[in-house]
């Protein structure tokens, strides 16, 4: 079984990835 700490971790690489996510959805809504 994981960790306690490798969910928390792999929980806050998800968020970052899902904050650039829409970060680079916006830029591309605002290019097009």
């Amino acid at each position: 079984m994981t960790s306690f700490a490798d969910l928390v971790i792999s929980l806050n690489l998800v968020l970052a990835g899902l904050r650039l996510g829409l970060k680079n959805r916006q830029v591309g809504e605002k290019w097009v």
